[in-house]
């Protein structure tokens, strides 16, 4: 027995010999946060940046639930929110022009550019936002390319998910 207890404290002093302090990793800058990291996506033109609330000033999306008049437009403004978080995803940057206006909420309004693209401009192109200054698009009507601040509408058979 006393052979077996000093034969395992030599086998454990043996692997400890071979063992060197662990020498702490070289001091790293901490890597800037993610544009995804710094933006929380409240609806298709609403946003929470660096935590200030902001506002698309050059498109507006639909309503999204409990503000939505239709089961349309409440659809219509979770996918424009989930493009919205995409493009957030894939930005390598993110800039938010004020125009010095604020909304009702006093949310600034602002031109959002995500890696040099017009995130308002993108919506719109998409057809998943109208523009601002024109009567508010008719969500829930049948669409009509010809209604004054529609969207551009895609055959379903055009219709390419990101």
């Amino acid at each position: 027995m006393r052979v077996l207890l000093l034969t395992a404290v030599a086998a454990a002093g043996l692997g400890l010999a071979g063992c060197e302090p662990q020498r702490a990793p070289a001091e790293r800058e901490p890597a800037a946060p993610s544009v995804a990291e710094r933006v929380s996506v409240l609806s298709g033109d609403t946003f929470i940046v660096d935590g200030r609330g902001v506002r698309l000033a050059n498109a507006f999306a639909p309503e999204p639930i409990p503000r939505a008049r239709c089961w349309a437009e409440a659809l219509a403004a979770k996918q424009a929110a989930r493009v919205v978080q995409q493009l957030m995803r894939e930005a390598s940057s993110i800039e938010v022009r004020p125009t010095g206006e604020k909304d009702s909420y006093n949310r600034d309004f602002a031109i959002v550019m995500l890696g040099g693209l017009d995130l308002g401009q993108t919506l719109y192109d998409e057809g998943m936002a109208g523009r601002p200054g024109t009567r508010r698009f008719p969500w829930c009507d049948p669409i009509s390319q010809n209604a004054e601040g529609a969207p551009t509408i895609y055959s379903l058979m055009e219709f390419k998910p990101r």
